[in-house]
């Protein structure tokens, strides 16, 4: 499904959010969002549901299933962490390649999370280097292309590692 950028970023940030397992933002804005998406042709009933909470005060944690479902329908699942860790790392990984997950908080999570439990890859190590040490590598911080790309890296080693993953699309 093809979205405007601006939507588009906005459910990658919610999905960034999940993974972190802290919705942040109100009811209201996802609400807001929703009648977004309705406008250009996302008009599931989850959407509309969502959409009745334009007016809200209501919090995201008690519309977080309903966030779940759209992002479902818009091709942005939230990411499985119960999987095993290759499998959450190629998740993960793709989306940030994607830009369907922000390089932040998949990021954080390779590194915080699944470093340890994928035996300390190089590839995730490098990540980590690429991100907090790259005055030692290189003179300028590394592009969101650069990041995407190494993401990309991680996917591939990933589907070889994980036992239980379909071929790569």
């Amino acid at each position: 499904m093809r979205l405007p950028a601006e939507l588009r970023d906005y459910l990658a940030t919610l999905r960034g959010d999940l993974l972190r397992g802290r919705l942040v933002g109100s009811a209201a804005d996802a609400g807001w969002v929703a009648c977004d998406l309705i406008g250009t042709g996302v008009d599931t009933p989850t959407t509309l549901e969502l959409a009745g909470h334009a007016l809200s005060i209501g919090s995201m944690s008690e519309i977080e299933p309903l966030i779940r479902q759209v992002l479902s329908e818009c091709g942005m699942p939230p990411i499985d962490t119960q999987q095993e860790p290759w499998a959450v790392a190629r998740d993960i990984s793709l989306a940030m390649r994607d830009g369907t997950l922000p390089i932040s908080p998949g990021a954080d999570f390779l590194i915080a999370q699944l470093a340890a439990k994928c035996g300390y890859p190089p590839e995730i190590t490098q990540l980590m280097i690429l991100i907090d040490d790259w005055e030692a590598i290189q003179i300028t911080p590394p592009t969101d292309d650069e990041l995407r790309a190494h993401a990309g890296k991680i996917a591939e080693v990933a589907e070889m590692r994980s036992t239980h993953m379909p071929p790569l699309a």
